[in-house]
């Protein structure tokens, strides 16, 4: 198991929050979310601390709040680690996808106003433009954008919370096994994202449904397949 034991220059500390805690905290999730801290690894609060210039204090409080996510779990006679990416994990969290997706796109064609469907049609141009460069992590970050723009439409916090820590999930699943290989997987993603908006537009339930389903269960089968040649 790997530890943060003459790992820690790969920390990027993010912004200057208020308390050291929440310092810390998005420190620390902000390496684990892009891999730099990696699944497995082992925690060692006192180098954090250390790395971090601050008391173990709110390292340990950080660790919580991360353990709350499912980004940290601990092991007996160890302490914290990263938590692992299994394929269990990965079926886990397009299976939970599939069914926020869907509740988020269905109320949100109910609820969509003119100025809403303008900021979709703008996010999927812009994710077409990145398809045809090949920009993978751009593409990334604007799926990410358009999911969460359709979850805000709904005006529903708590599904939104649920939504944005799931493709929090999805992306570090992303950047852990496929950086560099999901081109071919962007293209066809593409289009299910025009599919998805068209039904939306037209309030068609049924086919936002069908879309949401065969979004999420393609996505899982490209990432199994990947997965099963990494590990073969």
């Amino acid at each position: 198991m790997m530890s943060t034991r003459g790992n820690m220059s790969t920390f990027t500390p993010v912004g200057k929050p208020q308390t050291k805690q929440a310092y810390v905290y998005s420190t620390l999730r902000e390496a684990i979310m892009h891999c730099k801290l990696r699944p497995g690894q082992r925690l060692i609060i006192e180098d954090i601390a250390r790395e971090l210039g601050v008391s173990p204090i709110p390292v340990r409080e950080a660790l919580h709040m991360l353990q709350s996510e499912g980004l940290v779990h601990n092991v007996a006679h160890s302490g914290s680690v990263v938590t692992p990416i299994t394929p269990d994990s990965v079926r886990e969290t397009f299976t939970i996808l599939e069914g926020l997706e869907t509740v988020a796109a269905r109320v949100a064609a109910q609820r969509m106003q003119p100025e809403d469907i303008a900021e979709l049609e703008a996010i999927v141009s812009k994710m077409d433009h990145a398809v045809a460069r090949q920009a993978e992590d751009e593409w990334s970050a604007l799926n990410k954008e358009f999911h969460t723009a359709i979850v805000k439409i709904t005006d529903m916090p708590t599904l939104q919370e649920m939504t944005i820590r799931m493709l929090d999930r999805w992306d570090r699943i992303r950047c852990f096994f496929f950086q560099g290989t999901m081109y071919h997987r962007m293209g066809q993603s593409q289009q299910e994202h025009h599919q998805l908006l068209e039904a939306m537009k037209s309030k068609d339930y049924d086919q936002i449904e069908n879309i949401a389903k065969i979004h999420n269960q393609q996505a899982l089968e490209a990432y199994m397949q990947l997965i099963g040649k990494k590990e073969g």
